[in-house]
């Protein structure tokens, strides 16, 4: 790498690479706090931003991608820097999670072990020339992008330009944006194909995991990445690459095991977050229930359908109240009106909405019971600035909850001891 930037744009500049690459060996080699990781990793997600920026910026400047492609290689540089940055900062999210620090000190953590198998049926693109397919429509809209830029720069230093001129940039601005978002698409349909999926609840027995349990109609709000602020969800989902909703809500609850979720009829491709398994729809309440008694944790997103409704009563009949957790995504109105919806839900009553300094997470709080049923609600508050928003207060919004499930935990473990002795 250092020859082909001593190359393209001279020894100075290969000089700094070595002095920044030679920097991160030696933090890499050497033990530091989780915190410094999750600095490390941000600052590789800022570089790599501002490397794109710039590189754009050069593009913008000269009229063209520079001399050999120089411009071109400063974004492809950027994009590699910001991607494994993120991979640092989840790693190290994970690490920093004081649950899952609580739970390795009473012995309850466990490896994460391979679940489910690849989903039956013919698979008519390979996954590899989906990712180039992708990776190729998504560079033609950075391209795009670039002509945006130069036109853009045309239409501001010119002073004579036809009327038509303003069009011509949002024509090629929309293209830019249209052919990120299908590319983007493409790249993560194409994982999703080659997701892993439970054939049975049998494939479940003995094993720890997390049951998941939603309404379907919400699959497509938590699937989708982080709202970008003053531009919507919409632009977040298209030209975005980041973890959805559900995937961060199963990292969060790694502590406790995978996450096993029933998936929508007719679903051509799993979504990404929760292990999906298929059941019929006429007979789907049975073995939701026998998950129910298998799982370590059911964790319940509130929603207005009847079948929701029914999986919190079914999970309160049959669960002690240290193994449920319901996820709250709506706001104060949405919220009575479930409330209301739902009634006296025997033996505890839905408590009051609390309100918080809001995220952009679509979650806004979670609920947990005491051992005499008493329902809490844990409003979902900003976590320090590094941490990933949802992952990191999700963390400690659930210490209340993690402890007493630790407990119940321990003492089925002991009394298995006495009961072997």
């Amino acid at each position: 790498m250092s020859v082909l930037v001593a190359v393209l744009w001279g020894p100075v500049y290969a000089a700094v690479l070595c002095g920044v690459a030679a920097v991160a060996v030696a933090y890499a080699t050497t033990r530091k706090p989780e915190l410094w990781h999750l600095a490390a990793g941000t600052g590789l997600c800022a570089a790599g931003v501002l490397a794109q920026a710039f590189a754009y910026y050069l593009i913008l400047r000269d009229g063209s991608l520079g001399p050999h492609g120089s411009a071109a290689v400063l974004f492809l540089l950027g994009l590699q820097f910001f991607l494994h940055g993120r991979k640092v900062r989840r790693a190290a999210q994970l690490t920093l999670s004081a649950l899952r620090r609580h739970r390795e000190e009473n012995g309850l953590l466990r490896a994460a072990e391979p679940l489910g198998e690849r989903r039956p049926g013919a698979r008519r693109v390979p996954f590899a020339m989906t990712s180039v397919f992708g990776a190729v429509v998504s560079g033609l809209g950075s391209l795009f992008l670039c002509f945006t830029l130069l036109a853009l720069r045309d239409l501001l230093t010119t002073g004579d330009n036809p009327w038509w001129a303003s069009l011509v940039v949002a024509a090629l601005c929309a293209q830019a944006v249209l052919f990120i978002g299908l590319g983007n698409t493409i790249l993560r349909t194409g994982v999703q194909y080659y997701d892993t999926v439970v054939s049975s609840p049998d494939d479940l027995a003995g094993r720890q995991y997390v049951l998941y349990l939603r309404s379907f109609r919400d699959d497509h709000r938590l699937s989708r990445p982080h709202r970008i602020p003053l531009a919507g969800a919409w632009l977040a989902a298209a030209v975005s690459l980041g973890q959805g909703e559900e995937e961060r809500i199963a990292d969060a609850l790694s502590w406790v095991g995978p996450l096993v979720g029933v998936g929508a009829p007719g679903e051509r491709v799993p979504r990404a977050g929760a292990r999906r398994m298929y059941l019929p729809p006429d007979d789907w309440q049975r073995p939701v229930s026998t998950m129910m008694r298998g799982a370590a944790l059911v964790v319940i997103v509130l929603g207005k359908g009847p079948g929701t409704l029914w999986e919190i009563r079914e999970a309160m009949r049959i669960l002690p109240p240290e193994r449920l957790l319901l996820l709250v995504p709506m706001k104060e109105k949405a919220y009575d009106e479930f409330r209301e919806l739902a009634g006296d839900l025997a033996p505890g009553v839905l408590p009051a909405y609390r309100r918080s300094r809001a995220l952009s997470s679509r979650v806004r709080g979670i609920i947990h019971f005491e051992p005499d049923w008493t329902a809490r609600f844990v409003a979902l508050r900003r976590p320090p600035p590094l941490e990933d928003p949802l992952v990191g207060s999700l963390d400690r919004a659930m210490w209340p909850a993690m402890v007493r499930l630790t407990e119940l935990e321990l003492e089925r473990r002991a009394d298995g001891r006495r009961g072997e002795a």
